[in-house]
Order: structure tokens, then sequence, then C-alpha cells
């Protein structure tokens, strides 16, 4: 079981609620990295310009969750899933998909805010086909396995906001990887490789988007049964989804080691998606070191990684330029190497 401290360091996901976080220094350049990418298809007609406008459908219901009063309070309500699509206006019917997971601390945020619209649409307009996601947030209570709250329940000396917000990572985390399945079943109506599917996030969208990368199969829906949670089977549940690469934007790995500490199984592996981390040195509400302990753990497994550091940025450095491109053009120029498509000027 990971150690009191490093729940507290990874539980700095607002600022308002922990103000006592603070970030290391770090005089790491960009970009550091191990080993070479994973190579996936090549797609026809993605750009790095912009080149096409954008058809936007808002509001899809990709499936249904369980909301309780209280963490698994009886007699639950049935909440509909939502999410919303970019389609580039062309005529692909096998394009890559970015699914786009919006920050908030499992406390708030929204799959229509900036960011997520901003990359959502800068994606799509290059060839891709952009998702961008809600997901049960804390109050909404979601269903939860018992031996998940268990295990939070007994971390020492966490207080009840604490063991909270990290009890809403489940719920988050098993809709997230739902979007993730219902893009798969709808891949031909919406034209998109399945094979060619990438994540996004921003805070506590990034600590969602890099366990996708990370899961199992059975990971976020094998932990409840359709008695428990009769939800789980408007879901796709026989889909599988491999993430071909993730970008993180000031996440760190506590979703993954949840999963750990409940069951005793590691999933950090050397297949595990490819990812970007970008995180700023001075973020007082994720620490640097979140970063840092990533690198660690994908140094250790061999699977493939890329550290942007932002130095003297804080926290949500959406506005900053890397070798002037801004982080939406970072991240398509990540993903489009890791899937190894080829991209037109």
């Amino acid at each position: 079981m990971k150690h009191l401290a490093y729940w507290r360091q990874t539980l700095c996901l607002t600022a308002v609620m922990f103000a006592g976080c603070s970030g290391n220094s770090s005089n790491t350049t960009t970009p550091v990295s191990n080993s070479g990418p994973n190579v996936g298809t090549e797609a026809s007609e993605i750009f790095r310009n912009a080149t096409y406008n954008v058809d936007v459908q808002t509001n899809v219901v990709y499936g249904q969750g369980q909301s309780h009063v209280g963490w698994n309070a009886p007699n639950p309500i049935t909440t509909d899933l939502l999410l919303d699509v970019y389609t580039p206006m062309n005529n692909q019917t096998a394009r890559p998909a970015m699914v786009f997971i919006h920050g908030g601390g499992f406390i708030g945020g929204d799959k229509a805010t900036e960011p997520p619209v901003a990359f959502a649409r800068y994606f799509a307009e290059r060839g891709f086909v952009s998702v961008s996601i809600n997901y049960r947030l804390l109050g909404d209570y979601g269903t939860l396995p018992d031996a998940y709250v268990g295990a939070i329940d007994a971390l020492p000396l966490l207080s009840d906001a604490d063991k909270d917000q990290l009890k809403a990572m489940y719920p988050a985390t098993r809709d997230a990887k739902a979007a993730l399945r219902w893009l798969v079943a709808n891949a031909e109506a919406y034209g998109v490789d399945p094979d060619m599917i990438s994540v996004v996030g921003g805070s506590a969208g990034s600590y969602i988007a890099i366990a996708l990368g990370a899961s199992a199969f059975d990971d976020y829906v094998g932990e409840l049964s359709t008695t428990e949670d009769p939800t789980l089977a408007s879901t796709n549940l026989d889909q599988d989804v491999i993430v071909g690469a993730v970008v993180d934007h000031w996440g760190g790995p506590a979703t993954v080691d949840l999963l750990e500490t409940v069951d005793g199984v590691t999933r950090w592996a050397i297949d595990d998606a490819p990812i970007s981390i970008i995180h700023g040195t001075e973020d007082l509400t994720v620490p640097y070191d979140r970063a840092e302990a990533l690198v660690d753990i994908y140094s250790q497994t061999g699977a493939y990684f890329e550290l942007t550091t932002l130095q003297g940025a804080g926290h949500s450095a959406w506005n900053v330029n890397v070798d002037g491109q801004p982080l939406t053009a970072l991240g398509f120029d990540f993903v489009a190497r890791m899937l190894a498509i080829e991209v037109q000027p």
C-alpha cells in the first residue's frame, strides 16, 4: 500500500481545497524521453494547418451511470453520460480519433469549457474525429466497489474530503473508459479507425487519461457486477479499446496506483500507451514531482514517454507556448508521431 505522504501529495488537485501543496523546480529541458515510439497505421488527409470545417454534435448519450445520495446509498438514480463529437467535414471513413477529458479536481468542470473545445476543434480541423466527454463528479456519488471503499477508508489520517476525492476517481474513470468503448462501437458511424484512438486530459482529466493508457480490459468494469450497477450493461461491455497515445497536462499516477492499493495488481507495463507528460515547475495544485513520478514509472517499465517541463509555469497553464507552439499543436504533433500518421503541411 502507498505511504500516507504519497496520497497527501496526490490529492493536490484543487488549489482551493488543498492550498498547502507546492511543486518542485527542475532544470529539465524539453523534451526528455526514453525509447522509440510505438508505430501505428497511416491515416490519409491529416494536416498540420487548419483545413476542414467542423460539425459539432452535442450531448450525445454514451451510456448511463448510477448516482447516489452518498457513497453506495440505497435507491440510486440513473443518469445519462454525455459527450460532444467534433467531426471534420470530409469524406474520410477511417479517421483517427482524439478524446479530451476535462479537469476540475473530480468536483467540477465540463466538456464545453475552453480547453476541451480548443483541443477538440484543433484536432477536428486537421482531420481527426474529436470527442469531449463529461463524467460523473464527486457530487454524483457514483457506485463504488466495496473493496475500493474499504481500501480508501483504511488510509490513516486523511479527512473525509480527502477520501471523497479519491473515491470520485473510480466512477469518473469508469465513465471515461465507457466513452472509449462507445467510440469503438460507433466507429463506422463516425468514420473512425478504432485502432487509432488517443486521449488528452487536463489535471483530473489527465489522471483519468493516464489510467486509460495503462489499465487492463477488465479494469473499471470487473470490480462491479451488473447486479450492483445495472447501468454497466449500457456501456458496450463487449468492446475493447487500445489507446494509441496519451497527452497528460499536469496529471499524475494516482488513479492507476489506487487500483494497485485495492487489489495488489500492478498495472504499469512496457506496453502502456506512449505518453506526453507536460507539467509546470511551479504548479501549486498538482506538484511537479507527480510528473517526475510518471517519468520514474515509465523509465522502469520501458514504456515510451516524453517530458515537457514548463519552467516557472503553474497549474492549468493552457496559454504557455513551447518553442513557439501552443499546447494544442504540441499535443497534435505527439499524437500524430505516436500513431505514425503522415501529416501534410
